[in-house]
């Protein structure tokens, strides 16, 4: 039997404000991870997600009652992005 695992030596959490989308959120969080300005990120988000689903995605899991917690996982600039629905963005590198 093949094992695999994966070394993740950060993971940090942020908050998805109530004015933002999950894509500005995964943006943002990115960028300051990085140390960098959002417009200088050097690959666009959607060369790993459709920010337009990933937002749909957010609208419906954060507004769903009782479903449990739903989330989204993919990797983007060198990080494993977790979208929750409960307003949590974890970034582990």
């Amino acid at each position: 039997m093949m094992q695999s695992s994966t070394s993740i030596d950060t993971e940090d959490t942020y908050p998805i404000d109530d004015d933002q989308t999950a894509s500005e959120a995964v943006l943002d969080a990115i960028a300051e991870e990085a140390g960098v300005d959002v417009l200088d990120l050097a690959v666009p988000l959607y060369d790993a997600v459709d920010p337009d689903a990933l937002d749909a995605f957010y609208r419906t899991a954060a507004g769903a009652d009782g479903a449990g917690p739903s989330s989204v996982s993919f990797s983007y600039y060198g990080y494993e992005v977790e979208v929750s629905g409960d307003g949590e963005l974890v970034l582990r590198s």
